[in-house]
Order: C-alpha cells, then structure tokens, then sequence
C-alpha cells in the first residue's frame, strides 16, 4: 500500500510540475522498504530518465553529512571543543563569542546568505570577509540557518586538519561507509548521469538583481548550484557534495545502527540536542521535526529525514530547480511525503 500511494503522489508531482523527476529511497536498520526512480533527470535541452543511480547536487544536504559529522568526529578525537570560540581555530575569524556550537545549531548571529561571490576579492578572503560581516543577533539568542556559518565551518575544519574539506570528506566518511557514488566536484565521467539543475543560475541573478558577475550560461550539469560553493571552488561546507539516493542510504543507516563505525553513539545524543535559543529546532547539523526526527533539505529540491528512534529513513532526492528555480510547491509535496511514510 505505501509503494502505491508513494508512487502516486510523485508521479503527481511530476504532472503538477512540481519537479521534472525524483528519487526515493526509504530503509529501515536492516532493510530497503522502496527504492525507485521516476521522471526526468534532465528535460533542457534534452529529456532524459530519471535513475536510481542518478548523481544529484545535494545542495545544503552537505551540512549534515560532511559538516557536522566531521566536526563530531573531531570533537571525539579531541581536536575540537564544541563550546571554543571558532576563532581559536580560525584567528582571522573575529567573533569572539562565537562558538563551534553556535554556528553549527545555526545560532551564531551571522545572515542567512550573502553573495560572497560577489563582495569578497577572493577565495583566500572569504573568511577575513565575512569577520567583517555584522552580527544580526547575538550568539545563542535566536536559531536562524546560516550557508554563510557552514562556510566558516569548512574553512576551519581545513585548518585544523590541514587537508581539504573534500579529501577529509573521502578519508573519513564515505571511504568507509562505501559511498563510492559520493563526492564533491564530480569527475567528467559522471557529468552525463547527474541530474540537471539551473539553466545559467537565473535564480541568484534575480536575488542580486542582476549584478555584473560572470556568470555560467547554459544549463548547469554536474556542477555545484550554488554560486557562493561554486566560487569557493566547488568545495565548501554549505553546499558542494553530489551523491546518489543508494549512497545516502547507506549513511543513514549508519546513523541508525547507533553510528555504526562513523560516531560513537554518546556523540549522536550529543549532536540531537536541540538548541534552546529561539526560532527553529536546530541541533548540531540538522533540524529536528515536532516528533524528534533529524531534517534536513537542500535548495536544488533534496531532503533526508532519519528517525533514529523508528529506526526508519526516508530521502527524496528531486531536482525542482530544473530548468529555473521559480517552481513552486515542493514544501508541501514534501510534507505530504512524510506524512505516507512517517504516519
């Protein structure tokens, strides 16, 4: 009955235009309860089938997966202190009352985004940049998400490993879990088997209302979306990571089995707190719904949602942004999704 009303509901989705195609992939602890693939990954400039082997620009699903794990596991080989101040770690960072805690529960104070692309000389004065960028709060009062204290958390953790973000990612995370479909900057080879995202980032243009920058023409495949990731070179901790709907399954069942060989499960409970300051529910790395799951969604129209209690995950991997960003209705497409599955 769930495969049917699953399989309705997108293809819905499709009819209504809310997304040229998807991939589901919903799994317990031990098993896969669906997995299928419907639609297009590409209709502009020409259609081609959805997979689901389909490589998709993760978008902002690179906070959770790289970000906050690599930061808990730092935390467990003591390299990192979630309550030090972020400059300890990344002098030229200056806010001093920041702490790794506050920019990774999204409570740091800093803007949700800013065009970094655009008002840094830059990729070696992205930091320096946003130290300059004023506080819209102070740290720990209000819970706003942030790309640009995901991109902090990038840079430091390069810093204080002293490798890149993406070989750290590789070396730590999916080398281990099997996740050979997973990584930033895919190689050429790939490209063909991504979904399409935006045709010449015609969102971003609009939100800096047209700004002279160089920007890419053309539909973008197999590159970042993200214009902020993509001037840091397609490596950053806001975005950047492209990955299957088989592979984040495989990550999400490890979170499940306890954190398997990724997490000892003392820093799951940790990374569950959510923060008290005001706003939305923000723990370390993710969201948390109303009944306790661990949320997280991306811009180009990917979500994960992991119920560590039910031992249950669902990941719905769309590309919506294809051929523009305007489409509307995947907020509550995604609502209604979860309702099926997590009822």
């Amino acid at each position: 009955m769930l495969k049917e009303s699953l399989s309705r509901l997108i293809e819905n989705g499709i009819t209504e235009k809310i997304f040229p195609g998807a991939a589901v992939h919903i799994l317990t602890n031990e098993k896969t309860l669906y997995h299928n693939a419907f639609g297009f990954r590409c209709i502009k400039p020409k259609r081609v089938p959805m997979l689901c082997t389909t490589f998709f620009d993760l978008a902002s699903l690179t906070k959770p997966i790289v970000v906050g794990t690599l930061c808990m596991q730092l935390v467990e080989s003591g390299e990192l202190s979630l309550d030090t101040p972020a400059e300890k770690y990344l002098p030229e960072f200056k806010h001093p009352n920041v702490t790794l805690t506050h920019l990774l529960k999204h409570t740091s104070g800093l803007p949700a985004w800013l065009p970094i692309y655009l008002r840094a000389r830059s990729r070696e004065n992205v930091i320096p940049y946003l130290a300059e960028v004023p506080s819209e709060s102070q740290p720990g009062e209000k819970a706003v998400y942030s790309c640009l204290g995901y991109i902090v958390l990038g840079k430091l953790l390069e810093r204080v490993t002293g490798e890149s973000l993406d070989k750290l990612a590789l070396r730590r995370i999916f080398a281990p879990l099997g996740m050979a479909s997973t990584r930033f900057n895919p190689p050429q080879t790939w490209r063909e088997h991504c979904a399409a995202t935006e045709d010449s980032n015609s969102f971003e243009r609009r939100m800096v209302n047209y700004e002279r920058y160089d920007w890419r023409e053309g539909v973008i495949i197999g590159q970042v979306h993200d214009e902020n990731a993509h001037f840091l070179g397609g490596v950053s901790g806001n975005a950047g990571l492209f990955s299957t709907s088989t592979d984040i399954g495989k990550f999400c069942r490890t979170l499940i089995n306890k954190g398997g060989d990724l997490l000892r499960p003392e820093s799951l409970r940790t990374m569950q707190q959510v923060t008290s300051a005001k706003g939305e529910r923000r723990c370390i790395g993710w969201a948390v719904t109303d009944d306790g799951c661990l949320y997280h969604t991306g811009f180009t129209g990917t979500s994960v949602r992991i119920c560590l209690k039910r031992k249950l995950a669902a990941i719905l991997l769309t590309n919506r942004v294809h051929p523009d960003a305007d489409r509307r209705g995947i907020i509550e497409f995604r609502k209604m999704f979860h309702s099926l599955i997590y009822a």
